[in-house]
């Protein structure tokens, strides 16, 4: 299905949902939080330091009718993380219109589909897409939702989710910036994507199997332009097939997770575009709870690239897949390692404790990640940590050493 095609279909479905509104209105909720703090560095890999950040989330849930309801989130933020050098910036991460007494109960708009049941590391969560130049404590803050339509149907024991998305956005990666290399963020061109969820919630075990047919969120390098003072690199969306599952056991106070991924691309014909190895990931451990909601989990995750056929001949095109290795950790045919998190309440759980630390080999590279969060009231809360990274600069790890840092943040919430 074409993308002018699909967004005909979406209109007439989102009439059709304002049409079938029944019952009476609930007053709209409105809910938002204000933050402002300062950052020792900012995500950027530039080696700027001691960097201000500022920003604003606000949320809308109204149920129009019985079964007719409306969400929207929306932000707006002065902070460094465009490439362009601009510090203002807004956008939409969640935007849905759903109606539940429908069959499917079907969603239209932008939403969050995030996916996996592992602990820091989901390797089947690939369908919303992720800014990692964003500053903020939270990995949540850093994701959008997709445009598009979205089912949830019952099926036998669990759930079908049916995500038909007719945009595709790149994750925002932090570049290095080269001299003589000029990169453009480029809005792709490319057909629909397809993702499929069986989700089923029991009373012994969680588990899911997944499925996407689409395009692989970490953009693949392209020469663009060929100049004497340098090269233009752009994004080409490489096409991607994944087939993914999850599993979650819980037998007393443990809690065993395990999740595992195997992706496919379809390589670009073109010779002026990086080329991309497929994988399988997989990763499992145990989340243990000790006393009042304290928590330690320890996963082991291994990650083996299939072998793809270069380029020879062509130094530039060598370079350029060395880069492309770098941003999409496709150095090494056989990466393995360990997560480590340790979680706790503290100050009659006005405080909250949170330790998360990833090591890799076979390069030694590794990160530490430290947030503390405290209420002081109902609405104002205190943010600080930190984020520490090391290793050769040639892992996909290490190379983030200029990205660690330490921060403390206010917040005001509504």
């Amino acid at each position: 299905m074409c993308a002018s095609r699909l967004r005909l279909v979406q209109a007439s479905t989102l009439a059709m949902l304002l049409l079938a509104t029944r019952g009476y209105a609930t007053p709209a909720q409105l809910t938002g939080e204000v933050t402002s703090g300062l950052w020792s560095s900012n995500r950027m890999l530039d080696d700027r330091h001691a960097v201000s950040s500022n920003r604003l989330k606000l949320n809308l849930d109204w149920q129009a009718s019985d079964n007719l309801q409306l969400r929207s989130a929306v932000w707006a933020l002065s902070s460094p993380e465009r490439l362009d050098g601009k510090r203002e910036d807004a956008g939409v991460t969640e935007f849905y219109i759903r109606h539940r007494d429908w069959p499917c109960t079907p969603a239209l708009g932008r939403k969050l589909v995030l996916w996996g049941r592992a602990d820091g590391i989901n390797p089947t969560d690939l369908v919303s897409p992720t800014n990692f130049r964003r500053l903020t404590p939270e990995n949540n803050d850093q994701r959008s939702g997709n445009w598009g339509l979205h089912l949830d149907c019952a099926a036998g024991q669990g759930r079908l989710q049916v995500h038909v998305l007719d945009r595709f956005e790149f994750n925002d990666v932090p570049l290095r910036q080269t001299p003589g290399v000029t990169f453009i963020e480029e809005d792709p061109s490319v057909r629909p994507t397809l993702a499929l969820k069986y989700d089923v919630l029991g009373s012994s075990a969680d588990w899911s199997v997944s499925f996407i047919d689409g395009h692989d969120p970490f953009p693949t390098f392209a020469v663009r332009n060929m100049a004497p003072q340098g090269i233009t690199l752009g994004q080409y969306a490489t096409r991607m097939r994944m087939l993914g599952s999850d599993l979650t056991l819980v037998r007393g106070e443990t809690a065993y997770r395990a999740e595992i991924a195997w992706v496919d691309f379809q390589q670009a014909s073109a010779t002026s575009v990086a080329r991309r190895r497929p994988y399988t990931s997989l990763i499992g451990g145990a989340e243990w709870y000790l006393g009042d909601r304290e928590t330690v989990s320890v996963q082991g995750f291994w990650r083996h690239l299939q072998s793809v056929s270069s380029r020879p001949g062509n130094p530039l095109m060598e370079q350029v897949q060395e880069a492309q290795a770098l941003i999409s950790n496709e150095r090494d045919t056989d990466q393995y390692g360990l997560t480590f998190r340790y979680a706790r309440p503290f100050l009659d759980s006005k405080a909250n404790l949170d330790i998360f630390a990833v090591w890799t080999e076979p390069r030694g590279d590794w990160m530490l990640r430290g947030r503390v969060k405290y209420a002081l009231t109902d609405s104002w809360r205190i943010n600080t940590g930190f984020d520490l990274f090391r290793g050769p600069q040639d892992a996909f790890l290490g190379q983030l050493r200029n990205n660690s840092l330490t921060f403390v943040e206010a917040s005001y919430l509504w």
